[in-house]
């Protein structure tokens, strides 16, 4: 029964890495049209990460349905890249196109979500090590999420002049 509320909890995570990496696709997709390839890249890279994610959570939960126990080594799937360097010129590219800004904030929700879901389930965890593991699966995303957070933020300049918007 424990087990099926794992499986659950892993099933909603996996969910939201194919989600993120599908949003990072679809921006890197816009960022190539608009031969943008430092941003490109970025999300190129998180969608790749992602994928990672997604996988090594797979990889959990066949173990875990398998009979396998909760408890397993997370160094090779909680490797976060560092921060992306962020230049004047991407967050011009980022803030001044809509679809990319929009993909931003899809990804900053989806991060969110992500750090909310896997702290309840940590909360909820009685054994120690299941809740290291939802633990550290919720600082994956919170780096995730506020590095996005950054790019945002430092974006927002470009993406009202580019709106028109004032009193910017």
């Amino acid at each position: 029964m424990a087990n099926e509320h794992i499986l659950a909890a892993i099933k909603v995570g996996m969910r939201g890495e194919i989600d993120s990496a599908t949003v990072y696709e679809s921006a890197a997709e816009t960022a190539e049209r608009e031969k943008a390839p430092e941003v490109r890249d970025f999300f190129l890279e998180r969608a790749e990460e992602e994928k990672k994610h997604y996988n090594w959570l797979l990889a959990y939960y066949k173990e875990i349905s398998g009979g396998g126990q909760p408890g397993a080594d997370l160094s090779a799937g909680s490797a976060a890249g560092g921060s992306p360097i962020i230049t004047q010129e991407f967050l011009r590219r980022v803030g001044q196109n809509r679809q990319l800004s929009a993909a931003l904030s899809s990804a900053i929700l989806l991060e969110a979500t992500a750090v909310k879901h896997y702290m309840n389930c940590a909360e909820e965890a009685v054994q120690a090590p299941l809740r290291a593991f939802y633990e550290s699966l919720s600082a994956w995303e919170d780096k995730h999420y506020h590095d996005l957070i950054s790019i945002q933020e430092e974006s927002e300049r470009y993406f009202w002049d580019a709106n028109n918007w004032k009193p910017f």
